[in-house]
């Protein structure tokens, strides 16, 4: 069972995967992995470190950028609310808001601004709005002025706060400008100005440039190398940082407002709504002003030193891996090369050169394999000297079933010329007996040398010639025959009687019709074979004759020996012949061909191939050009 699942996951999974690229994964994918592995724990242990340090470094700045702001604007409100308490000890503002400056009175209230601003200027421009319209300025520009009630849309909201603060937003002008100057961005603080009985008499206007009141923000951004997005938005969600922005910069950072405002917590992660930019935020809402201070910044830079550390680790880890790579890949090289020679080994063994090839000869690296090796050269020599045994003993049974089939074979042919010459005595023809005594004496001493095996083709010939004499005074002139042997072909060596018998069979079936009876022996030879050729002039074979004869002898080359046990005189002819023939023709290229010519004459064609080409054995029953035979 276990045998028929591996079958079957072979068959699903196809071709059965290379040891050398199964060692050469083996061995460097764990390296692989534990590299990855270590790469992401570092990514993961450092992003979450990173982030958690960042987002206490945004809370911190937000907090350090809240308390700097904060001051500013305490500054801008300690101005106002010194204006106030200095009107109230002394009334120099009470029904004086439309006094010419260039007075003494007006000196008077130049100096009490100029001390409630303090030493440090703490505002730019102190601007004193009366109720009838008359109006003060103080700073960078100090005049008496009219103003309209448009042109302080603001008034009736401070007036409405009895004397408590008011934070504008920033706005850009260029009415504090002085030549050339563009139009700068300021921030005022708006209080309604009292006097000693809390009466209001008018407002106060204290003016610090954006410059000067975010200035702790703009050093930041300017001098830090990735810094974070800074927003600051009123109680009512207006935008007052950054300042200088168009609409959609404004609906963009209005939109984070949007995000945090119901949050409770005060840092954590974000993702621009517009943008899907994913990073960590930290929120400190203002008690004293109502503002709130939000912090940005997005992963991509909170994360670039795990980003850069990683660029650092790949930029590493590739010599490293390349290393990998070239040592797994010579490991399963030297363990997997063994294995393919040995391989290539099994490949090129034949039964003809097992034995010769030494591979213990082969530097083997691995003590196992090297054990594989002799073991394998065990086997192999053992298999070699069985073999040559078994050659051995059937070379020996062979030859002795070869003699055996001679012996069978004499008294055949001796048989069938007693015949003739007795038909020869008792016609009185006694030169014709003489002779045929003879022929028949030295044919039987042809026959019957048990020394002699194998024959030239000449010697056979010549018997063959002495047998057609035998037959041509049996049949007279009913029977012309002709021999042609190629010089060239003289002195090849085949198995003694193995062109008698098939002259033999044409004698015997070629004589089948009405006389005259021919009988040919031709030969040919080229530089890749060369064979003989007999053809009688009878009917030919029949169709089932050539069908039966084809069956056996391909039954002859299934099974060789228990067609080798058949061999007998009664069934001397084409099969027996073609018996002896293959066991003649071992190391050689057989040929053995038979069937009718065009003019429907049997013949039979013996020989051997010279060169690689195929081994023809054939029934095809077509008879080659008689251009190739003399």
């Amino acid at each position: 069972m276990l045998s028929a699942r591996k079958k079957s996951a072979r068959k699903k999974t196809g071709k059965p995967e290379k040891l050398q690229t199964r060692l050469f994964r083996y061995i460097l994918l764990p390296s692989a992995l534990v590299l990855a592995c270590l790469t992401v724990l570092f990514c993961v242990y450092s992003s979450r470190l990173l982030i958690q340090r960042e987002q206490d470094t945004l809370q911190t700045l937000s907090d350090s950028i809240k308390n700097q702001v904060e001051n500013k604007l305490n500054g801008l409100d300690n101005v106002s609310s010194n204006i106030n308490y200095y009107n109230r000890k002394h009334p120099f503002l009470t029904g004086q808001m439309n006094t010419d400056l260039n007075t003494t009175r007006g000196r008077l209230i130049i100096n009490y601004l100029q001390i409630a601003n303090g030493l440090d200027y703490k505002a730019d421009q102190i601007n004193l709005y009366g109720l009838s319209g008359s109006a003060i300025e103080m700073g960078k520009i100090t005049k008496n002025y009219s103003f309209t009630a448009d042109e302080v849309p603001w008034m009736d909201e401070v007036l409405d706060l009895k004397g408590k603060k008011m934070i504008g937003t920033p706005y850009q002008t260029t009415r504090y400008s002085t030549g050339n100057t563009d139009a700068d961005w300021y921030l005022s603080l708006f209080r309604a100005t009292l006097d000693s009985q809390n009466q209001t008499i008018g407002v106060t206007e204290t003016i610090g440039t954006c410059k000067h009141i975010f200035q702790g923000i703009l050093n930041y951004q300017n001098t830090a190398d990735n810094p974070a997005q800074i927003c600051i938005f009123d109680s009512s969600g207006t935008l007052i940082y950054p300042y200088q922005t168009d609409s959609s910069e404004s609906q963009r950072y209005g939109s984070y407002y949007s995000v945090v405002k119901n949050r409770k917590e005060n840092s954590g992660s974000l993702t621009d709504p517009q943008t899907g930019i994913h990073g960590r935020y930290a929120v400190s809402v203002s008690q004293y002003s109502g503002w709130t201070y939000l912090i940005l910044q997005p992963n991509a830079v909170i994360l670039q030193p795990v980003y850069q550390m990683l660029r650092l680790i790949l930029a590493a880890a590739l010599p490293l891996l390349l290393t990998s790579v070239l040592v797994s890949l010579l490991l399963s090289r030297n363990l997997a090369r063994p294995v393919e020679h040995l391989k290539h080994v099994v490949q090129r063994m034949q039964l003809d050169t097992l034995g010769q090839e030494r591979i213990t000869d082969y530097i083997v690296p691995y003590q196992e394999l090297d054990d594989l090796y002799q073991q394998f050269q065990i086997m192999s020599d053992s298999l070699h000297q069985s073999l040559q045994e078994l050659e051995t003993a059937k070379k020996l049974e062979l030859n002795s079933r070869v003699l055996a089939l001679q012996s069978q074979m004499n008294p055949h042919f001796y048989y069938n010329t007693l015949a003739c010459i007795s038909i020869l005595a008792e016609n009185g023809e006694t030169e014709e007996v003489a002779a045929m005594c003879q022929k028949l004496s030295s044919i039987m001493r042809y026959i019957t040398n048990p020394e002699e095996s194998e024959v030239t083709l000449e010697k056979e010939f010549r018997y063959l010639e002495e047998y057609m004499y035998c037959m041509k005074v049996r049949y007279q002139d009913s029977l012309r025959f002709r021999i042609s042997l190629r010089e060239a072909m003289r002195e090849i060596r085949i198995p003694k009687l193995s062109i008698q018998p098939l002259v033999e069979n044409a004698v015997k079936y070629g004589t089948g019709n009405l006389p005259p009876w021919s009988i040919s022996v031709d030969s040919f030879m080229d530089e890749n074979q060369w064979y003989v050729t007999v053809t009688d002039s009878g009917r030919g074979f029949d169709k089932t004759v050539l069908q039966q004869l084809r069956q056996r002898l391909a039954d002859v080359d299934a099974h060789p020996e228990r067609e080798l046990a058949k061999l007998k005189i009664g069934g001397m002819g084409i099969v027996n012949v073609y018996i002896r023939w293959q066991m003649d023709c071992r190391n050689e290229k057989a040929i053995f061909d038979f069937g009718n010519t065009r003019e429907g004459h049997a013949f039979v064609r013996i020989g051997r191939q010279k060169n690689e080409c195929q081994q023809t054995i054939s029934g095809s029953g077509q008879k080659p050009d008689e251009k190739k035979e003399e």
